[in-house]
């Protein structure tokens, strides 16, 4: 396959040593993301080390007895490659340019045979013959797909008839993928009559075109015909000479080097717009699971906002509750100390029993109802907030779970350890809950104190109507019960009676009002310690709240922030890539 020979100019080669230090630093910048971009760096690192040795690799790869060997041997001229019905090796031949051929291999470090020879086109120019595809070393499959990725062009051929079996179907499908200019060669065709290789050549022009979305150059040949220098008439042979002038035009397109190059940027763009789409899907997929844990936080903010109007509420109604307190106490201690009542005082059993009837007791039950009632809404409403939490945060943990493949999977590795810390907490939380304890709290903290009162100030109460009582002297002044000389002491004693009197009356107001602030005081003390009661056991909800969010939240989100800046570092260094791609290629294609 003689062309006239071409080297790279010294500004090609320029741009050779820009192109290998972009594909070094791409395949650098991949290792950041793990196992996961392992082949695509180490296809990067490939094509680099191609690259420095200014290869154009013409791959040729096919199924297992469709004539691939001799088929590369009837491209160089002479039969340089051994053939065979069977698989001998699992090993690629790749033939170098020279002009002295060297028909003995070499073994390369990389597992590869080394042949030189002047029939692969032009200086920088090789031909590889990989193991066939559907053959019975499965291994033989593996390196020919290690190699695909490394080719400029590729060479894909079939026998006439087996033309596209399913196992050359997915070859090509590969080749696609990896945006490789693909050339297809029907081999064999001296085996079929010309109405047949003319079905077969609008078979695989079908299968290429339906099945794969693919046209193709395609040629008709006869290696061995070609070979063995038969009549130059024959179709094998015309289609044999038709795909060398193909590739010589390929080859005098541009030097090797620069189509190697710019294949080469096909393949690093197409990696590098990859892994940007696979960076900002994960960003997209952060931001949502962040949204997520939004919601945790809004409902947690909104839990805590609940609690404190249902805290105002309670306070307000038991507020009035006390209030009603004072009123009746006020009532009973007016009506019971009133002078009008000294002649008509009850006895202090009686005093005590109607105080606790007519002024405790309704309290003690409305307090109980409050506190109670309090209580239960708390519960309820725990409960309802503590299994809303555990459901977003297991939907979010199941999102996790089913992330696509393609994502970096190493990336929630420690989110979903998170969560599921965030889920244990939550149904701990759930099952500590407030009940009963928060109740008694309550009892203990401010309905003990109402009992406190009862007792506190019937014996204040007590005390102050027998010093009232005492204070009048018994007897009459006058008639048949007045003691001697009365009349005359009534008429000394008068103003002294009258001062007397006047004392005494002072002394039972200053009584009662010591008695009346006494009482007051004693409610305020109550109504703060049921206050204090209610704040208690909000407050220590709202702890928990805070709590949980400081353990669980607080970590999910600086993680989900420092994801996010990872990404959005990887994101730009990847788009620098690209940019530089563009630079090369538009400086080659001007060149």
């Amino acid at each position: 396959m003689a062309v006239p020979e071409t080297g790279m100019t010294g500004a090609l080669d320029v741009l050779r040593l820009e192109g290998i230090g972009l594909l070094q630093g791409i395949g650098e910048t991949l290792a950041d993301f793990g196992d996961d971009a392992g082949e695509d760096r180490q296809r990067l690192l490939d094509v680099a080390r191609d690259l420095r040795d200014s290869f154009f690799l013409v791959t040729v790869v096919g199924e297992f007895n469709a004539g691939k060997s001799t088929f590369v041997n009837a491209l160089l001229g002479e039969d340089l490659l051994p053939t065979g019905i069977t698989p001998t090796t699992a090993t690629i031949d790749i033939v170098l340019y020279s002009d002295t051929p060297r028909r003995s291999p070499s073994i390369r470090d990389d597992g590869l045979r080394e042949w030189t020879h002047p029939g692969t086109g032009a200086p920088g120019v090789a031909l590889v013959d990989t193991p066939g595809t559907g053959s019975v070393f499965r291994a033989h499959e593996r390196l020919a797909l290690e190699f695909l990725h490394r080719s400029d062009l590729v060479l894909f051929v079939i026998s006439a008839r087996r033309a596209l079996a399913q196992a050359g179907r997915d070859y090509l499908e590969l080749a696609q993928r990896y945006g490789k200019k693909i050339v297809i060669i029907v081999n064999q065709i001296d085996q079929l009559e010309p109405a047949e290789q003319a079905e077969v050549r609008r078979f695989v022009e079908r299968q290429a075109r339906e099945l794969l979305d693919l046209e193709p150059m395609i040629f008709m040949v006869s290696a061995r015909q070609d070979l063995e220098d038969g009549d130059a008439g024959q179709a094998g042979q015309e289609g044999m000479n038709a795909l060398r002038a193909h590739l010589m035009s390929l080859i005098r397109h541009a030097p090797p080097a620069q189509q190697k190059l710019l294949a080469q940027l096909d393949l690093a763009e197409r990696l590098t717009q990859g892994w940007l789409e696979r960076t900002r899907q994960q960003m997209t997929s952060m931001q949502a699971d962040r949204s997520r844990v939004d919601e945790v936080q809004v409902e947690l903010e909104q839990q805590s906002r609940g609690l404190e109007a249902h805290l105002e509420e309670t306070l307000g109604n038991s507020d009035q509750v006390f209030a009603d307190l004072r009123l009746r106490g006020h009532r009973f201690l007016g009506q019971n100390l009133s002078l009008r009542n000294w002649g008509r005082a009850r006895r202090q059993a009686s005093l005590q029993e109607a105080f606790q009837e007519e002024v405790v007791g309704r309290s003690l039950q409305d307090l109980d109802q409050l506190g109670s009632a309090f209580v239960g809404v708390l519960l309820d409403q725990s409960r309802v907030y503590w299994r809303g939490v555990i459901e977003r945060l297991q939907q979010l943990a199941d999102l996790l779970d089913q992330e696509p493949g393609g994502l970096d999977a190493s990336v929630y590795a420690s989110q979903r350890e998170s969560l599921q810390e965030a889920l244990r907490l939550a149904r701990s939380e759930l099952e500590a809950g407030v009940g009963e304890a928060a109740l008694d709290e309550i009892r203990s903290s401010g309905l003990t104190r109402i009992n406190d009162l009862a007792a506190s100030s019937l014996a204040a109460l007590g005390g102050t109507l027998v010093t009232l009582l005492g204070v009048a002297a018994p007897g009459p002044v006058l008639g048949a019960g007045a003691a001697a000389l009365a009349l005359p002491a009534v008429v000394v004693g008068a103003p002294l009676a009258l001062i007397a009197s006047a004392l005494t009356l002072r002394r039972y107001r200053r009584l009662e009002s010591q008695t009346l602030e006494e009482f007051d005081a004693r409610i305020r003390q109550m109504q703060e310690g049921f206050r204090d009661a209610l704040k208690g056991v909000s407050n220590q909800e709202r702890i928990r709240l805070t709590q949980y969010g400081q353990q669980v939240l607080v970590p999910v989100y600086s993680r989900m922030d420092a994801l996010t800046l990872r990404d959005q570092d990887r994101l730009d260094v990847l788009q620098g890539h690209m940019e530089a791609i563009a630079r090369l290629r538009q400086a080659l294609q001007q060149g």
